[in-house]
């Protein structure tokens, strides 16, 4: 018991000594390690929502977070150019954009420690699982508890509940559309309508792409963008006070509240 308590106090000291950037970091590494036991759903042999082939990502996770983590900077970046003075608007884009950043890294670590604990079958589940006792189940028998034949997808077939692609292209896409609402209203509108109906329709064919890839199923899906709400709405509201525009304190001005009192472009 001592031994416990004093590990604990230990991890408790250097809890508090640390940022939120490095403690939701841990906790993501945690996770995505694999360090902590996961749940497991069990399946029904021959069930055919668990038996289409595996046929690859219509969008990747590498296009997946290149887009997410980009697109929202270069925008951020030229709206401000546009909006604020120009000494000010880079400070005021990446302000906002490294509370964007921790906000998706919030919804990510969510997403992946759900997975975690879930342990749902994905679509295609018995070609990359290939699970033993499925060669020896009867009809519709329930298989509580399995072992995956196919070592390379081991920790990847029972990772279908909630659909992270689909989770993460939401918050992208409606911060950038709520962002231009908020800051780009003295711009183009025939512009910024463009912009907002591209992010509309990324979300939708990412989001749909996960269903005819047979990668998740369409609950997983609905479940990531229904998870993404609060992650936004924190973001948005609390992280990046609704866009309110100020100028540094370090630059011998008062910080607005009001987006309408920001520095006016020059």
């Amino acid at each position: 018991m001592e031994l416990l308590s004093s590990v604990l106090n230990k991890l408790k000291f250097l809890w508090f000594k640390t940022n939120r950037w490095h403690r939701v970091i841990f906790i993501f590494v945690i996770v995505h390690l694999q360090l902590l036991p996961g749940g497991q759903v069990g399946f029904q042999c021959n069930d055919p929502a668990l038996s289409h082939p595996y046929t690859g990502d219509t969008v990747t996770w590498k296009w997946l977070m290149g887009v997410t983590i980009l697109l929202p900077l270069l925008v951020l970046l030229l709206v401000e150019k546009r909006q604020c003075n120009r000494e000010y608007s880079k400070q005021q884009a990446l302000r906002w954009y490294k509370e964007y950043m921790f906000g998706f890294l919030l919804n990510l670590t969510f997403v992946q420690t759900l997975k975690l604990i879930v342990g749902s079958p994905r679509p295609h589940f018995f070609d990359t699982c290939d699970p033993k006792e499925a060669m020896s189940c009867q009809e519709s028998e329930y298989v509580s508890s399995y072992t995956c034949t196919k070592a390379y997808w081991l920790s990847q077939s029972d990772k279908s509940f909630p659909s992270g692609h689909t989770s993460l292209a939401v918050h992208a896409g409606v911060f950038i559309i709520y962002y231009l609402c908020q800051r780009a209203m003295d711009m183009s509108a025939r512009g910024v309508r463009a912009v907002q109906t591209v992010c509309v329709a990324s979300v939708f064919l990412c989001s749909v792409s996960r269903m005819w890839d047979h990668r998740h199923h369409w609950w997983d899906v609905l479940a990531g963008a229904v998870i993404a709400v609060p992650f936004l709405l924190y973001t948005i509201f609390i992280l990046c006070k609704n866009f309110a525009c100020g100028v540094p304190k370090d630059a011998g001005a008062t910080v607005k509240s009001d987006q309408s009192e920001c520095i006016p472009s020059i």
